[in-house]
């Protein structure tokens, strides 16, 4: 029985410990030698010198990749200059992030500049917002931008869909092409081989010689009327960042309020994996159905509709909950209780990015996530005391 448990708990947080084969941090952090997996790196300044066979995990203030990554580059800093060839895709948040190097797969990024060079190819499609966004590469697939200012001086291969302040068209567009902003400009380099559909203020465009194989209409229906465009791109980064602060911030005041607990609770998943999956999976079914029962009568409506607010609450801290186990659960296991408050909250904030991004295969993800917020719930409950109705976290 012993073994089987072993066994659940090693399937279910293998991705997590085995993408955490190799994690660095530091005021800078300097990676010289190739890496023959996943890596995960948080620090002040960080540069990547030499290939990385895996996936890349990545937040800092200066990040700069001179080499190859094989597969998917997650980066999150204040400046990001990308050198390296992408084997997979890219999503990237940044204040300034420089693409100069091809990408094979998607490239989906938010900051207040992005550049992407001449030369680059992405190879997928492109998903872009940000306060000025400049596209002097190729885009193979689909190009969609809001932005405050956008220009396209190379090329997109299919369709472009283009909202924002202001827009700049000097390049060639193979597909469809929408544009929305409150001055457009076509350039003298320009051309679009299919049809257009635009909104400007002035209600029309000169399109000089652009158009080829297409006609251009007004339409009004593109129109954005907040008026706010300088900030339409920028908005999207903010929220991000928001979130991820947001995110940053719970993960440190549970730390700080429930240390001790989560210390003993990711011993406890590991050693009885099997009953902390049952008691987290009876918490997070119960406690609604009693919640409705609660609610049937008159008198139980306001204690319901707090309950279930809490309830709620704790559902939206799962990933925060499960990451933080997965944290001590490491530090337990691979570094004796060693590892600083810092390096746990460093590591915690890089395995909730890398659940939110597992969350989002289809069916395996949420699948995955749910029995792992089970057995998080489940291991955290065998250590709270109950006493005359009140809990109390053990420490």
């Amino acid at each position: 029985m012993k073994k089987s448990r072993l066994l659940l708990f090693s399937i279910l947080m293998g991705s997590i410990t085995a993408a955490f084969a190799q994690m660095q941090s530091g005021k800078s952090v300097i990676i010289n030698d190739k890496v023959d997996h996943d890596l995960y790196v948080a620090g002040g300044r960080v540069t990547i010198n030499a290939i990385v066979k895996g996936d890349l995990v990545v937040a800092g203030g200066t990040i700069t990749i001179t080499d190859t990554v094989t597969q998917d580059l997650l980066a999150a800093g204040s400046d990001i200059i990308l050198d390296g060839y992408i084997g997979d895709d890219i999503r990237s948040a940044g204040g300034t992030i420089k693409l100069s190097n091809s990408v094979a797969g998607d490239v989906i990024v938010t900051g207040g500049k992005v550049e992407i060079d001449k030369g680059v190819i992405i190879n997928g499609n492109l998903i872009v917002s940000g306060g000025e966004v400049t596209l002097d590469g190729e885009v193979k697939g689909n190009v969609k931008s809001a932005s405050g200012e956008f220009a396209l001086n190379g090329i997109a291969r299919n369709d472009l869909d283009c909202r924002g302040g202001n827009i700049s068209i000097n390049g060639t567009v193979d597909g469809n092409t929408v544009l929305a902003a409150s001055t457009i400009v076509i350039g003298s380099d320009a051309h679009f081989n299919k049809d257009v559909k635009y909104w400007n203020k002035a209600g029309s465009l000169d399109f000089k010689n652009a158009l080829h194989n297409g006609k251009a209409t007004f339409d009004p229906s593109l129109e954005i009327e907040s008026g706010k465009w300088r900030y339409l791109g920028f908005a999207s980064f903010l929220i991000l960042l928001c979130y991820l602060g947001t995110a940053l911030l719970m993960i440190g005041l549970i730390q700080y309020f429930f240390r001790d607990t989560f210390k003993k609770a990711a011993d406890t998943v590991k050693n009885a994996s099997l009953k902390s999956l049952g008691l987290g999976f009876l918490f997070l079914v119960g406690v609604p159905i009693a919640i409705v029962i609660t609610m049937i009568t008159l008198v139980g409506i306001p204690i319901g509709i707090l309950a279930l607010i809490g309830y709620v609450a704790v559902l939206l801290l799962g990933t925060v909950v499960v990451s933080l186990l997965a944290t001590h659960w490491i530090n337990n296991t691979f570094y004796q209780h060693a590892l600083t408050t810092s390096r746990i909250l460093i590591i915690a904030f890089g395995i909730f990015i890398f659940l939110k991004l597992a969350s989002l295969t289809p069916f395996v993800g949420p699948a995955i996530m749910f029995i792992l917020v089970c057995m998080a719930f489940g291991g955290i409950l065998q250590h709270i005391k109950w006493k005359r109705g009140n809990a109390a976290a053990s420490t």
